[in-house]
């Protein structure tokens, strides 16, 4: 095998020209390909090793040498989907690479990675993007999935964020395997044939929970504080849709008002302030409508009085620093967000604070289930490596199915050996994540439900933090 390739072939490879090595005419597999020029090398059809195309959307690496160095070429790689112009979404991005870093770390005598084969990871953004191209954060999502899938050959993928990207990102690949961190809605289960089994596993997983709790913890908190006339205005689309169909069971005479564009979001609200609801609630999977909302609703008189409840995706800081400044307005504001397991969250929230430097990863949504997603495709790597033929969707999905019964483990650096050792035996492990336990339905592959998954949260007196109702101090 060849150790090293100069600069010129390598910028030749990934404008996507056929190679053979010197001392073989022909490959017979990519893991041939990458031992020999590096990442992102496959073997084509033609028996030639052949280069992928440039992307700029999936530029960002670690090792940041992943593509250029033929000895990175053995890395077992996933990939995540982020829209990096979100401060959430970078964070998503940080915990998965935090989770990758940990696993290859050598630590106390114990060889990171599996066998000697260390991680690596591709970051592709969805974010719209002049400097990149003209698609939109849709299409952006087809397109990095795909080649993810098609040139890369990465097996995994970390994202994508929304419901319906994770919809379509499914729909429009094969045999790329999935675990969104904050995809919600309930109509993804619907996707795969239920029930799912060891021989035929699914593609598409999330550390998220679904939407059906989050509809009964709205519906829970509305009736403890007797509210009963009740608006509901919903993004239309996947996540929209699914939380429309879930409150309309669970809130009688609920007014709906759809939009599709911010651009419509302002007449939506116009007809919602002449109803004259006591409460609105607000689902949207983008922050900033949400903070477009709030803002038209601050300045409009026809909501003087009214409350205001927001669904998860609105939780995080984006919100709060758009948020209109009236402390009085702000009391009037709450909504619902995945819950985290205390003190596993404090820990992954300590560490991601020595690595990052963020002060409060508790306003980044979804950052610990994106932590927790991270650690899950390294372990599916690690049962399809181990027990496997091949590392493929299948084999992936089969280790995802071995992490919700055995021997009680917590996520993370710690116990990676722990992992290893159980899944050489052939043996399952129990999953404590930063979000809570990682047990999975074998059915439906879905989190079981167990009433927690949701809490309500407000917004802190000074407008700089979230509160957990039911604490101290946050009523």
């Amino acid at each position: 095998m060849r150790a090293s390739l100069p600069a010129a072939l390598v910028a030749l490879a990934l404008a996507g020209c056929s190679l053979t090595r010197p001392d073989v005419d022909d490959c017979r597999s990519t893991a041939e390909c990458r031992a020999a020029f590096g990442f992102g090398f496959v073997c084509g059809g033609d028996g030639l090793c052949a280069g992928a195309p440039a992307e700029p959307r999936c530029a960002a690496t670690w090792p940041v040498n992943l593509f250029a160095n033929p000895a990175e070429g053995g890395r077992l790689v996933i990939a995540t989907v982020v829209d990096t112009s979100l401060e959430t979404h970078v964070a998503r991005a940080n915990a998965v690479q935090l989770a990758v870093q940990d696993a290859s770390a050598d630590s106390a005598g114990v060889e990171g990675g599996i066998d000697g084969r260390k991680f690596g990871l591709v970051t592709c953004t969805i974010a719209e993007d002049t400097t990149l191209d003209t698609l939109s954060r849709a299409e952006a999502t087809l397109r990095v999935t795909r080649y993810i899938e098609g040139a890369l050959d990465v097996p995994v993928v970390v994202g994508p964020p929304g419901s319906g990207e994770a919809s379509a990102a499914f729909e429009a690949t094969t045999r790329t395997l999935f675990i969104s961190p904050s995809a919600t809605s309930p109509a993804l289960t619907a996707l795969e044939p239920v029930p799912a089994s060891d021989a035929a596993p699914g593609r598409l997983w999330r550390t998220a929970p679904t939407d059906v709790e989050q509809a009964d913890r709205i519906a829970s908190d509305l009736s403890s504080r007797g509210v009963r006339d009740v608006a509901l205005l919903a993004q239309q689309g996947t996540y929209g849709d699914g939380l429309v169909a879930l409150l309309t069971e669970r809130i009688a005479g609920l007014q709906i008002e759809r939009f599709e564009t911010q651009g419509q979001l302002s007449a939506a609200v116009g007809v919602i302030a002449d109803g004259g609801a006591s409460e609105v609630i607000f689902a949207s999977s983008a922050t900033a409508d949400a903070v477009s909302f709030l803002t038209a609703a601050a300045a409009d008189a026809a909501f003087t009085g009214r409350r205001f409840f927001l669904t998860d995706a609105a939780a995080n800081e984006d919100l709060l620093a758009g948020l209109p400044m009236d402390a009085g307005f702000r009391g009037r504001v709450r909504g619902t967000r995945a819950a985290l397991d205390p003190v596993r969250a404090a820990s992954f929230a300590a560490r991601y604070r020595v690595a990052y430097g963020a002060s409060d990863v508790d306003a980044l949504s979804f950052t610990a289930h994106a932590y927790d997603a991270g650690w899950l495709a390294l372990y599916a790597l690690g049962w399809a490596t181990l027990q496997e033929d091949r590392v493929d969707a299948v084999a992936l999905g089969r280790g995802l199915r071995q992490l919700s019964s055995g021997v009680a483990v917590d996520v993370g650096e710690l116990s990676w050996p722990v992992v290893l050792d159980a899944f050489r035996a052939g043996r399952s492990v129990d999953l404590r994540g930063a979000s809570g336990a990682l047990d999975y339905d074998p059915d439906t592959e879905e989190r079981s439900e167990d009433g927690q998954s949701f809490e309500v949260w407000r917004v802190s007196s000074d407008g700089t933090a979230f509160c957990r109702v039911g604490d101290m101090g946050c009523s």
